[in-house]
């Protein structure tokens, strides 16, 4: 998706054909991405947004999508063991007011764990931010939210995470950070709903290492926006996307 690309809602009404084949196209599509290409993950929540009525900008977006789909269609997540400690590091980033008809936010986190993610969203909030570090603060409060999850999972498959590292989650805002450190400093946040301030009880009792990186630097920022060429592929190789081979053995392929 170029960089910029701003969708809004269809001015006419499709024709139930075109719901239907839209609504299709957009249901393959958001299997792929939940299952092994989190590269995929924004442009496909932008365009689904629009499925109730799809107009010609949708559908040139999502031909778009396809060419790219097909160009990279060997592509994949790898994990790999390695001697190191297991850790599990959380990106979570967010765009603020970038829906153009709702105004909403998008969330987006990725997690990481042994060389590959292993859970990530893009996604709507579900009320209208402020500021953007008070859409910061909501999308850290999805991140904790699956960082809790994941570690019951891992708990429950084996007990690694008494020596690894898997409370780290990272954003690149400090008036965030802020905001979940020192509640008492922030009189004109009294009007953030109380669920997201549960953030403050995590951090304070040390279940989430809340850390600041650079934009440059932030993983999730590919998953809230378009971003150009580069930056995707900085993107697709820090999460080990990579071109998958395809070994032969006799009469079996697999890849």
């Amino acid at each position: 998706m170029p960089i910029g690309t701003r969708i809004g809602p269809n001015i006419d009404q499709a024709t139930p054909e075109d719901i239907n084949s839209y609504q299709q196209q957009i249901g393959s599509l958001m299997y792929l991405t939940t299952k092994t290409r989190p590269d995929l993950a924004f442009s496909i929540g932008l365009l689904a947004r629009y499925m109730a009525n799809p107009g010609p900008e949708h559908w040139k977006t999502l031909e778009r999508l396809w060419a790219y789909v097909y160009t990279t269609k060997n592509i994949g997540l790898y994990y790999q063991s390695t001697s190191e400690l297991p850790t599990l590091i959380g990106y979570t980033d967010a765009d603020w007011g970038g829906d153009l008809a709702t105004r909403r936010s998008t969330t987006a986190y990725i997690y990481l764990f042994m060389g590959g993610p292993l859970s990530w969203t893009s996604k709507l909030q579900r009320t209208v931010a402020l500021s953007s570090c008070e859409a910061e603060y909501m999308a850290i409060k999805e991140a904790i939210k699956e960082n809790l999850f994941i570690r019951s999972i891992l708990n429950e498959i084996a007990p690694i995470l008494e020596v690894g590292t898997y409370k780290d989650l990272y954003t690149d805002s400090n008036s965030a950070i802020e905001l979940a450190k020192h509640a008492s400093k922030h009189n004109r946040t009294k009007h953030i709903d109380i669920q997201y301030h549960f953030i403050r009880e995590k951090v304070k009792s040390n279940d989430i290492n809340l850390l600041y990186i650079p934009t440059t630097k932030q993983l999730a920022n590919s998953l809230t926006k378009p971003v150009d060429q580069r930056e995707l592929s900085v993107f697709k190789d820090q999460i080990g996307l990579q071109q998958l081979k395809v070994v032969t053995t006799g009469f079996n392929k697999r890849i």
